[in-house]
């Protein structure tokens, strides 16, 4: 008889994710950069960004990111966590990119304000105009109902229209955060 491997081997063709500890150690194997030498990587040539506290090179992938190699290229350099989380999943560079593109974690405590991609001005709801009578119009804000009200996807998505920034809301309504489209290109 053969006896069957572990289940914690891994087989080339049906690699498994790392066990925690493993997982730990395999993060604490990358180097450590400071913010000031990520920085450096800040060109289209060259392009670094922190997400999450670890250094991605994104030189290649910007080129063909699906919301823009803007997005991407004028964030070189930076940590750029906060304009990435409204619209990404956290895990999404695991899952997309190859491990080499990794470069290392990031020193926290070398991280200062210059160091911090700027996320886009969030602006108030639109304002919806009401006919209050025949002749006049006035503009109300638009109000978020109370959750219990909420009854199903379609309420959820008509909020979600009006309180979410453009630029993530054309993401989600999309299906865009499924990444199936991308993965099947």
């Amino acid at each position: 008889l053969k006896r069957r491997s572990s289940a914690h081997s891994v087989s080339p063709q049906h690699p498994l994710p790392l066990r925690p500890e493993r997982a730990r150690a395999a993060m604490a194997a990358l180097p450590t950069f400071s913010m000031d030498e990520v920085a450096k990587h800040n060109t289209k040539e060259d392009c670094w960004i922190v997400l999450y506290g670890k250094a991605y090179d994104l030189t290649k992938f910007g080129k063909v990111h699906p919301g823009g190699a803007a997005l991407i290229f004028d964030n070189a350099g930076k940590d750029a966590t906060k304009v990435f989380d409204p619209i990404h999943p956290k895990d999404i560079m695991e899952k997309l990119l190859k491990p080499s593109l990794t470069m290392g974690n990031v020193d926290p405590a070398s991280i200062k304000d210059e160091h911090i991609a700027k996320a886009p001005e969030k602006h108030a709801a639109p304002k919806k105009k009401k006919a209050a009578s025949a002749a006049v119009e006035e503009d109300v804000e638009f109000k978020k109902p109370p959750l219990a009200a909420m009854l199903n996807t379609f309420d959820f998505e008509s909020v979600a229209r009006e309180v979410m920034e453009p630029q993530a809301w054309g993401y989600y309504s999309s299906g865009g955060d499924d990444e199936i489209t991308l993965r099947d290109n």
